[in-house]
């Protein structure tokens, strides 16, 4: 059931990205809106095939980028897999952690894409510059998940409590 909401999720978030990319960027970098609703779903979805809903949400972001098919795809199916075994290791429930993890994940995943350009030659930019952009697109994703990470843990907060009642019996 919760699979079904991922599309219009995706939709949304793809629209969003590509119509407000210009007005909240801050010179040349803008936050990953696909990236943190990968990160996201991840963190709020835990699963053995949560990074197939990242690869999904991949493709999405492959269609509305200039780039060629797959670079995208391929990058968010290794992040997501990262983050989903990252999660089966360490408590990522606290928002701190949360934060952190989007900031890094965004972080490796506009790297790889960056390397997956870079390497053919499709962008002229030095490698160093798109590193650095990478950096600063990845901190400002993970600023612009504080907020949608404090609403979903006050949503999650009573069946949290309940499950925790429940478990005491």
């Amino acid at each position: 059931m919760r699979r079904l909401f991922l599309v219009p999720i995706v939709y949304a978030v793809a629209v969003l990205q590509t119509s407000l990319a210009d007005a909240i960027s801050v010179g040349h970098v803008t936050p990953d809106l696909l990236a943190l609703s990968a990160v996201v779903w991840i963190l709020v979805h835990p699963g053995r095939r949560g990074f197939l809903a990242a690869g999904a949400i991949g493709l999405a972001a492959d269609l509305i980028s200039p780039s060629h098919l797959g670079v995208g795809m391929a990058s968010f199916l290794l992040v997501g897999y990262g983050v989903a075994r990252l999660r089966t290791k360490l408590d990522l429930e606290h928002v701190v952690a949360q934060v952190l993890c989007v900031g890094a994940a965004t972080t490796v995943l506009v790297t790889t894409q960056a390397i997956g350009s870079w390497l053919p030659g499709h962008t002229a930019v030095p490698l160093g510059t798109l590193l650095v952009r990478a950096l600063g697109v990845g901190l400002y994703t993970a600023g612009v998940s504080v907020p949608l990470l404090l609403l979903i843990g006050w949503i999650r907060e009573p069946f949290r409590a309940r499950r925790r009642k429940l478990a005491a019996f």
